[in-house]
């Protein structure tokens, strides 16, 4: 469940209470399908109904909770298919991002703020903070697809992140995971500065799919687990 922390500030509670209940969904405090009880929630985020009801709509738009009807909310369960499928279409949109977006970020204050980028992403790798690696991650892949000047893409890789943007700290998890991540940066950036647009394309598609083949094992893995008599 979430851990005790009250909410004193008035500005925006939703919006915290969102940021809360995503920490502790990408943290894995709570589990995909397990259901989140209303009184738990406004006891220990120290706030009423209305902000964490206007919460769970935000959630639910994003994909992070299901509402049933009758029922209540619900943490969002992806299945293995739908892993398979959104991290296949998303590796090719974002590869071709890349592509687009290389020749502009291999020169001047692009390539400096991804150079420092890499830098945070290994402060964070070298002492296992894996929530902050995460963070930085996400500001890595995003500046590079908002550098792209296709606004249409950007919309549609945008709609699929939110899909699978809770999945991939699951990922970071795993045992040498982090590591393998760093060096897959390290090569995306390598391309990119040296204005490779396809080999950093290849880069950023082979490393999104293999992100999504830990996520798939991971879930046929519980899957099996589940069904154990």
């Amino acid at each position: 469940m979430l851990n005790p922390a009250r909410i004193d500030k008035p500005k925006s509670l939703s919006k915290i209470v969102v940021e809360k209940i995503k920490e502790s969904i990408m943290n894995g405090n709570l589990k995909p399908g397990s259901k989140l009880i209303e009184t738990q929630l406004t006891n220990s985020l120290g706030v009423s109904r209305t902000p964490l009801r206007e919460a769970f709509r935000e959630l639910a738009a994003e994909g992070y909770i299901t509402i049933y009807p009758h029922k209540g909310a619900f943490v969002t369960k992806i299945t293995k298919k739908e892993i398979k499928d959104l991290y296949m279409i998303t590796s090719v949109l974002e590869g071709l991002a890349t592509r687009l977006a290389t020749p502009l970020l291999s020169l001047g204050k692009n390539r400096k703020h991804l150079e420092k980028l890499l830098k945070e992403l290994r402060t964070h790798e070298q002492a296992g903070e894996i929530s902050k690696y995460w963070e930085t991650n996400q500001l890595f892949h995003q500046f590079i697809t908002n550098s792209c000047k296709n606004e249409k893409l950007k919309v549609v890789i945008t709609n699929l992140r939110r899909q699978i943007l809770k999945t991939r700290i699951i990922t970071l998890r795993v045992p040498g995971r982090l590591k393998s991540s760093m060096e897959e940066h390290e090569e995306i950036l390598k391309h990119i500065l040296r204005n490779e647009s396809r080999k950093a394309e290849k880069m950023v598609i082979k490393h999104l799919e293999l992100q999504g083949k830990i996520l798939y094992d991971i879930s046929e893995k519980t899957s099996q687990e589940n069904n154990l008599v």
